[in-house]
């Protein structure tokens, strides 16, 4: 028994969730047009939402550029780490 007292009601915590948790644990395809950033490539989808990319210990690629699908993780709110991208075709 928890020892709660007649009349009383029981205890009930709320689990608490992590506040601004910038890692995310799973992958993200994003689909937007490349920019060049003083810190490298930024990628900025249709809702003007842009995000730094990062390779990790490869080099940027060269051919990198217009329109591109870019899939990886977010881990930090303005940078992914680059799993995969892929150019779109001329839209």
């Amino acid at each position: 028994m928890l020892g709660i007292a007649p009349g009383n009601a029981p205890i009930t915590c709320e689990p608490v969730l992590p506040m601004n948790r910038p890692a995310r644990f799973t992958a993200n395809t994003i689909t937007g047009t490349l920019e060049a950033g003083a810190r490298g490539p930024i990628i900025r989808d249709a809702d003007g939402v842009a995000w730094r990319l990062h390779f990790g210990e490869e080099p940027v690629p060269d051919h990198l550029d217009g329109k591109v699908s870019v899939r990886g993780k977010i881990v930090q709110p303005d940078r992914i780490e680059v799993e995969f991208w892929a150019p779109l075709g001329g839209e």
